[in-house]
C-alpha cells in the first residue's frame, strides 16, 4: 500500500474515531458499574423442554457482574426491565471503548509504517554504523 493510500485510511479512521467519541462524550446515558450477562439454566426434570436437542434452557436470567467487597460476583436483576437497561448501557459502553482502542492501534500502526517508509537507510546516506 503507498503511503497516499495509507493517509486515506487513517483519514478514514479518524472519522471513526471522530464519530465514536462524540458518541462516547455526548449525553452519558445512566448506567450500572458492571456489564449485562445473559443466561439459561436446564432444570431437572425429566421430559422438560430445556433437555431437548438443540434447546436453550430455561431463562433468559439477566445478571450484572459488579466488584464488591473486592471480588466479582453476579446479581441477579430479575424481570426489573429499568436495570437491565441500565446494565446493558454499561456493556454497550465497554464494547465502544474496545472499538475506540482498536481503532487508535489501527491509526498507530499506519503512521509508523508511513514513517519507516520515509526513513532514510544509513547505509544509502553513505554512513557507517558505530563510525564518527
Amino acid at each position: 500500500m503507498d503511503i497516499t493510500a495509507k493517509r486515506l485510511q487513517i483519514i478514514a479512521l479518524r472519522k471513526e474515531r471522530w464519530r465514536l467519541e462524540s458518541k462516547l462524550m455526548g449525553r452519558p446515558k445512566a448506567m450500572l458499574a458492571g456489564p449485562l450477562t445473559i443466561r439459561y439454566a436446564r432444570c431437572g426434570q425429566p421430559g422438560c423442554r430445556c433437555k431437548k436437542k438443540g434447546a436453550k434452557g430455561h431463562g433468559p436470567y439477566h445478571y450484572v457482574q459488579l466488584k464488591v467487597k473486592g471480588k466479582y460476583t453476579n446479581i441477579y436483576l430479575g424481570k426489573k426491565n429499568e436495570l437491565i437497561e441500565l446494565a446493558g448501557h454499561y456493556s454497550t459502553y465497554l464494547a465502544d471503548m474496545v472499538k475506540l482502542r482498536r481503532l487508535n492501534r489501527e491509526i498507530d500502526s499506519l503512521l509508523v509504517e508511513i514513517n519507516q517508509s520515509k526513513m532514510r537507510n544509513l547505509d544509502k546516506l553513505g554512513l557507517k554504523r558505530g563510525v564518527k
